[in-house]
Parts: C-alpha cells; structure tokens; sequence
C-alpha cells in the first residue's frame, strides 16, 4: 500500500493512502477492498459478510467491518432535499408479530399487514425519475410510525415545495399540511391508483427490492445498523440504471467521508 509524506515544515510524518478515509488503517490490500466495492455496488440485492469473507479470504468479522465501511462511503454529505412528486411508504423489518395481535386479513380497513413485535420501522421517501433523470431515494430509521416521528424524518429528507403523495396512514396528514400538495391513496380500501399518477408504486418498489434483501442476502439487520443497510439500497437503486464501472466509480467520492471505527460500529 503507497506510502506519502507530510511536506508539511516540522511534520515530515508518513502516512498510508488511506488515512482519513473509511479504509483507514485498513489491513486488507487495495485489491480485495476493490473487488468487495466492485461486489457491493453492483449486485442487485447487496452482498452478505459470510459471502464476501469467503470470496476475498478473510474472517467473517474482517468483512462485516468491510461492508459497513464500504456503507460510509456510500453516503453522501452533499445531500439534496427531495422534490418535485415524492412518494412516502414505511417498511417494517425484522422481528414477528406479537402471538395476541390478530389480523382481520386486506380488504377489510383494519388489516394491520407488516407491523408487529421487535421490528425496525424504516421511512422510505422516493422522488420520481424520468427519462432524463432516475429516481432517488431517501430512508430513514424512525422509532414508530408516529406523527411526530413521520414529520420529523420527512422534514429532513423532502422539500416544502414537493407534492406528496402517500398512503391512509393518519401520521402523513400532519406533514401533508406543510407540503405544496398532499395525496392520499387508501389502501385500506383496496385503493391502489387514483389515475392522473397518484400511487406509491415507486415507494413501494423500493420497499420491494430492500425487504427480501434482507431476507434473502443478510437474513437479518439490527436496529441499531438498519439505516446503513437500507441507504446502501438507496444508493444503488438511484443508480440502477447507471453501466457497473460508474457505479464502482461512484463509490470512490465518499472517501472523504472519514472514518468509522470498529468499537463504535459494535458498542
């Protein structure tokens, strides 16, 4: 690994390529950490630790510290607000339904499809591409699926000025207020398309790449590291239809993103 030297007068100290970075005081060679970028940025549905430690040869523990430094290099600190019409949908990951809690089935209005006990709530906010531009999504962990919690996630991740559109849950009406528009499709009953547009189908196509992710390619997700996992499918679902070297390229810019450490990664 390339060695440079601080010009700096009374510094003169060396330091790796990687200092500073999310590859700092990495152990692993350049070649494997480009081979798990090239992996992770471009499959379609991510890359689990067990797989990636045996395709690069290394610990089990050494790759699933790769890929959550590979995760901060995928975000970015420039980030732009939504616009334009966004589509807003929740995901619920993880965890089962409590043995108590009955479902009356879809179709009825009250069908309580996807929460349940121990599971992670995740915000998934979609601003709608088009033939010049793809779309680009945002997610956000949130405690519940709360008023406050909802206004609060959107209001870090959509413009004021965005048309909005979502499902019957009564927690979107607060924010809705606040946007230039508000539309509701209810899903409750049976209502999935009002015509002229009005749909969450994007939202939910996110949400339908991201669950079996999880299920099918990580089997499982903390609530604490949930938000880095569903960014990381953010990310490649903005650029899915970007060729596979730029979107290995593109990781390339969150080098200035810093550093992450292990210990806070596991406390």
């Amino acid at each position: 690994m390339g060695v440079w030297t601080c010009n700096a007068n009374a510094c003169k100290r060396q330091f790796p390529v990687t200092s500073g970075t999310p590859l700092h005081r990495t152990r692993v060679t350049l070649p494997k950490w480009f081979l798990a970028i090239w992996l992770i940025t471009t499959s379609s549905k991510g890359v689990s630790s067990k797989k990636l430690a045996e395709w690069l040869e290394v610990d089990y523990r050494t790759a699933w510290y790769m890929g959550h430094r590979i995760r901060k290099m995928l975000e970015d600190p420039m980030w732009e607000k939504l616009s334009g019409i966004v589509e807003a949908d929740e995901v619920y990951v993880g965890g089962r339904k409590k043995p108590e809690d009955t479902d009356p089935g879809p179709g009825t209005g009250r069908s309580k499809r996807g929460r349940g006990h121990g599971r992670a709530t995740v915000l998934v906010a979609v601003q709608r591409g088009g033939e010049s531009r793809p779309p680009r999504v945002a997610t956000r962990k949130i405690s519940t699926h709360s008023k406050a919690e909802i206004s609060r996630a959107l209001k870090q991740v959509v413009s004021g000025d965005a048309r909005l559109i979502t499902d019957d849950l009564p927690a979107y009406r607060s924010i809705g207020r606040k946007m230039s528009e508000h539309r509701i499709v209810d899903h409750g009953r049976r209502q999935f398309s009002l015509g002229d547009g009005i749909h969450v189908n994007s939202a939910e196509g996110f949400i339908g790449m991201f669950r079996p992710a999880v299920q099918g390619t990580w089997h499982w997700v903390s609530r604490k590291h949930v938000e880095a996992y569903s960014e990381e499918c953010a990310w490649r679902h903005g650029r899915s239809c970007s060729p596979a070297i730029d979107r290995f390229s593109a990781a390339f810019n969150g080098l200035s993103n810093g550093p992450v450490g292990y210990n806070a990664l596991t406390a």
